[in-house]
């Protein structure tokens, strides 16, 4: 199998129907906040609570955790993240069954989040209660202590999994958002891309956006990926960097090249941000390369240390996790982790194709940073 187009449709009805009637009447607007009051679980029109939240007991662990965060008084919940752009569905099904605990996202990424974290803690004038980003961040603010231990019930195959966790349960995986090839469908090169081959193509030179990957970020998590596969290693990044990539600052700016038609292909492409882009009319398309393996971004959830809404952060890691919350994940583009029998997704599933094999969890860090020095020298950064 030379790769595979992603399974979207360019209209959203079929994205709809992607999802089934399940996901239909949990996903859309008219299905709206029937909650009565914040004594007990929000109700949602048409959904079983009990089968959404995963079973009676855990229904009843949700019912526990909800009613010990509103007798704290924690009715706020400060979550710091990249994530605000492509999750607001996600953030707004959460109030609905929780109608209590008022969500409040801050749009923060890389350097920025490291720093507000460090001095939030540094002075003890915490606001953020939960951070949710990549690998490397995530790693990065536990090793300094910054998150509280925390496993959510529902979540064991995650926590005990050391490619998805630490030793100290510090950290959640949430989601796993498909990374492909996003193309510009008015511009023909004579062929699409749908190999990591296909990018080598000499029609294909000058034409490639990419975020810089000797920098931390999608670009060198990407690059140190494919460092370490068997099938690509250093020699494939030496023909891409003949390619004379043109380096975006972010995976926005990434995508937006390519829907400007500044490039042809946004090697970058996320799941979440094309469907995004799609459903906005944007004339673009994903494939989803497989020779020699892909690869995901993998979202991880750290509750931090003294916050002053910690159970209500406990409560929206555990339910980040539940087969509801991964069905509305879906819609934003991300996979389940676990607890997804029988959900259908609109796309491939991470864990259901060949990936770029992955170090440790604990180990992510270190990898990237000692290929680091390799990758730079071929991009000559």
């Amino acid at each position: 199998m030379k790769g595979t187009t992603m399974g979207i449709k360019k209209n959203k009805a079929t994205i709809v129907a992607a999802l089934g009637l399940s996901s239909l009447l949990l996903l859309s607007a008219c299905g709206g906040n029937d909650a009565a009051s914040a004594d007990g679980l929000g109700e949602r029109e048409g959904i079983d609570t009990v089968e959404a939240l995963g079973g009676e007991e855990a229904k009843a662990q949700f019912e526990e955790q909800y009613a010990a965060a509103l007798e704290a008084g924690q009715e706020s919940l400060n979550i710091y993240t990249p994530l605000t752009a492509t999750w607001p569905s996600v953030f707004e099904a959460f109030g609905e069954r929780f109608p209590g605990i008022e969500v409040a996202p801050l749009q923060i990424v890389g350097a920025e989040l490291d720093t507000k974290i460090s001095q939030e803690q540094s002075s003890g004038q915490r606001i953020a209660d939960i951070v949710i980003t990549g690998d490397v961040g995530a790693v990065s603010l536990a090793d300094r202590d910054y998150f509280e231990e925390y496993r959510p019930a529902n979540a064991e195959k995650v926590t005990s999994d050391p490619q998805f966790s630490l030793e100290n349960g510090t950290l959640t995986a949430v989601s796993a958002s498909p990374r492909g090839l996003i193309y510009d469908t008015r511009q023909d090169l004579g062929q699409t891309p749908d190999s990591w081959d296909d990018l080598l193509d000499p029609a294909y030179k000058g034409k490639i956006t990419m975020t810089d990957p000797t920098t931390d970020g999608g670009g060198m998590q990407w690059a140190d990926l494919v460092l370490n596969a068997d099938k690509l290693g250093k020699p494939y990044l030496e023909k891409l960097a003949a390619q004379d990539p043109i380096f975006s600052s972010s995976t926005a700016e990434c995508h937006n090249a390519v829907v400007q038609g500044r490039a042809y292909v946004c090697l970058m492409g996320a799941m979440g941000n094309y469907l995004t882009l799609t459903n906005d009319g944007a004339p673009v398309e994903i494939s989803y390369p497989v020779e020699g393996g892909n690869w995901a971004t993998y979202w991880y959830a750290g509750v931090i240390k003294e916050a002053e809404n910690n159970k209500a952060a406990e409560l929206f890691v555990s339910w980040l996790n539940s087969p509801e919350a991964n069905e509305v994940k879906a819609k934003a583009g991300h996979g389940p982790i676990v607890n997804a029998e029988g959900l259908d997704l609109p796309f491939e599933n991470p864990a259901e194709v060949p990936l770029f094999p992955r170090p440790d969890l604990v180990d992510v860090t270190e990898r990237q940073r000692e290929g680091q020095k390799a990758v730079s020298s071929v991009f000559n950064k």
